[in-house]
């Protein structure tokens, strides 16, 4: 990169989600983001504009984009936006030259499929003496990049690294609020994409408002026994990062996963839909790490194992629904 002048703040990750945190932290400070295609960058560079991941949005004259990750190695806070299966590979490019004093703050939703570890996990495994905070919220990028009202979570172990995030991040449009419960506010973050599969499979299949309102509700359950499983705080589910983010995902056509699931109930081959787009859901992956994370902490959980059952078992869809709704009558 040509441009010499140091920046504090970098973005690793030049999708929408990436693109639209650069732009709001470009507001109060200059930012460097990596992106890993040269036409993404060239675009942010010469039209600041993220022509394929945020089309429509003009960014800042503050953000610079680099396809050299090594860029953002001298940044005092690192926003991690890349999907969570490369993270790893992303990270390790860059564990020899991070200080410690770097804040590594987690933006991506999933579950690594080989480790089966949620971001911070990741992070803390390469980078074990840095402090991290984590953003997780029901935010589509493309309604904060346009200033549409929103809220969000940031947690961290730190108080004041999570006041420092927060302070970045606010907006005359973007609240957010504090926790200190890191793990709890990945997990729904994490496992809604899953269930936002479900959810579009029954809208796609129009069975109705009540077993679209049913599969919301029982994905919560879902989600509330893999939490407790990773001892994360009841409270921090019913918050934003929780409820809020599986009602927004399970719920509207902008949720890659939701409609990744209508397409399933027209008919589509997960193989089909793939090939027609930019970027995978993140459900794909997620369903087979929580799959193997139920086996090996003996869960129960049903939805997971129908969803990945569709998927990688190509297993009818109308018939796995009935078996659901044909289990053995249980307990709420």
């Amino acid at each position: 990169m040509k441009d010499k002048q140091s920046y504090q703040i970098g973005v690793i990750g030049a999708g929408a989600w990436g693109t639209a945190l650069a732009n709001i932290v470009a507001k109060k400070e200059k930012v460097i983001l990596w992106a890993k295609e040269k036409s993404v960058c060239d675009n942010i560079n010469k039209f600041s504009e993220n022509k394929r991941y945020l089309p429509k949005i003009k960014l800042s004259k503050k953000i610079k984009c680099t396809t050299s990750i090594v860029d953002v190695a001298g940044c005092d806070i690192l926003f991690l936006v890349s999907p969570v299966q490369y993270l790893s590979t992303n990270l390790l490019k860059l564990k020899k030259i991070i200080e410690t004093k770097t804040i590594f703050v987690c933006c991506s939703k999933g579950i690594e499929m080989n480790s089966l570890k949620l971001p911070s996990e990741i992070v803390s495994s390469i980078f074990p003496k840095n402090k991290i905070a984590i953003i997780s919220g029901p935010n589509f990028a493309a309604e904060i990049a346009k200033g549409l009202p929103a809220a969000t979570v940031v947690a961290s172990k730190s108080e004041n690294v999570a006041n420092k995030i927060a302070q970045l991040i606010k907006s005359p449009t973007l609240r957010p609020y504090l926790s200190d419960d890191i793990i709890g506010s990945q997990i729904a973050g994490a496992l809604k994409n899953i269930y936002a599969i479900a959810s579009g499979i029954v809208f796609g299949k129009k069975y109705g408002e009540n077993a679209v309102a049913s599969i919301i509700s029982r994905s919560f359950a879902e989600i509330k026994i893999v939490a407790q499983s990773m001892n994360a705080k009841k409270s921090t589910l019913a918050g934003l990062s929780g409820m809020g983010d599986l009602f927004l995902t399970c719920s509207s056509k902008e949720s890659r996963n939701f409609s990744l699931g209508i397409d399933l109930a027209k008919g589509k081959t997960l193989n089909q839909i793939i090939e027609k787009k930019f970027s995978v859901a993140e459900g794909v992956f997620t369903v087979r790490a929580l799959k193997k994370l139920s086996m090996n902490k003996k869960l129960d959980l049903p939805i997971n194992e129908a969803i990945y059952k569709v998927l990688y078992r190509k297993k009818n869809i109308d018939v796995t629904i009935q078996e659901l709704l044909n289990r053995p009558i249980t307990k709420e």
